[in-house]
C-alpha cells in the first residue's frame, strides 16, 4: 500500500511537520501511521461519535476522512496508558498489547509485530515492524517513552550513515542523551 502524506516527525512536543528548503517534505510509505495511531488520537478518551456543540480533541482525520467506520478511528490508547501507568515488566507486557490494539487496523494491509523493552527505571523502546504482504522489506520504527518526561523520542532507523544507527539504539546514547 502506497500512500503519499507530509512528514511527520515527534519532536518532544508532538508531531511536527518537516520543512525541506522552503517546501513540506513529502513521504511515501507508512511512517506516520504507528506514531498517529498511538499517539494522535485522543488521550483523553475514546471517541464514540460525533459532538457537534463539543470541542473534539482526538485526530481530525477519524471525522473528516472516515466518518463512519469507528473500528479504524485512533483513539490513542497507548498515549493514555502511558500517562496512567509507572513502568514495570507486568506493565510493559500491557503496553505492548496496547499498542498492538492501537495498531490492528494495519492488519488489513501488512503484518505487524510489536516488541516493548524496558531500558531503565523510567524508559521504555517500543520497536514496531511492519511487512507489506508484496514488500521484500519491511519496515522498523523505534520509539523511546520517559515516563519522568511524560515525553517521547523517536529514533530514526532510516537515512543515517551507515554505521551509526546503533548509536540511536544504544542505551548509553539514550542515558547520555538525557544528561
Amino acid at each position: 500500500m502506497k500512500t503519499t502524506d507530509l512528514r511527520l516527525v515527534e519532536t518532544g512536543d508532538g508531531g511536527d511537520l518537516v520543512l525541506r528548503g522552503n517546501d513540506v517534505e513529502m513521504i511515501s510509505g507508512l511512517q506516520n501511521m504507528p506514531y498517529i495511531a498511538m499517539f494522535g488520537g485522543n488521550p483523553e478518551q475514546s471517541t464514540v461519535g460525533a459532538k457537534n456543540t463539543e470541542q473534539a480533541f482526538d485526530f481530525w482525520g477519524n471525522f473528516l476522512i472516515n466518518p463512519n467506520d469507528q473500528p479504524i478511528w485512533f483513539n490513542s490508547l497507548t498515549e493514555r496508558l502511558l500517562d496512567t501507568i509507572s513502568l514495570s515488566p507486568i506493565t510493559r507486557i500491557e503496553i505492548q498489547e496496547t499498542v498492538k490494539k492501537d495498531l490492528e487496523f494495519i492488519l488489513k494491509f501488512a503484518q505487524v509485530s510489536v516488541e516493548v523493552f524496558l531500558i531503565s527505571v523510567d524508559r521504555i523502546r517500543i520497536e514496531i515492524k511492519i511487512q507489506e504482504p508484496d514488500n521484500l522489506s519491511s519496515e522498523l520504527f523505534k520509539y523511546i517513552w520517559d515516563a519522568t518526561q511524560q515525553e517521547l523520542q523517536e529514533i530514526p532507523t532510516t537515512g543515517l550513515p551507515l554505521g551509526n544507527q546503533n548509536m540511536y539504539i544504544n542505551n548509553d546514547y539514550i542515558d547520555d542523551y538525557f544528561i
